[in-house]
């Protein structure tokens, strides 16, 4: 196998749609909640990885949906681990204003 930018990217996209299908599928489990660091991180990680995907397959459509996925998490994770750290984790729902 040939290791080319395109190759590259085309993987990377490839592990951001795994994280996508993980987070969501363990969040429907209950092996992780919506609130939690891991779920936050997983959606992260995959909007990053399909962003990248998209250097040269450009989508501006799934682009926009991708960097609005990476702010919402960066916004969730200040959220959680910032401005509510006083309240109990337990407590927590993603309705919480």
């Amino acid at each position: 196998m040939e290791f080319t930018l395109t190759n590259i990217t085309e993987t990377i996209g490839v592990f951001g749609f795994v994280f996508y299908m993980l987070s969501y599928f363990l969040l429907l489990t209950g092996k992780i909640h919506g609130t939690h660091n891991c779920y936050i991180l997983m959606n992260f990680i995959a909007a990053s990885c399909v962003l990248i995907s998209l250097i040269h397959n450009f989508n501006l459509a799934s682009a926009l949906i991708q960097v609005f996925w990476i702010v919402i998490s960066v916004i969730g994770l200040i959220r959680y681990n910032f401005l509510l750290k006083g309240e109990p984790k337990s407590e927590l729902r993603a309705d919480t204003a």
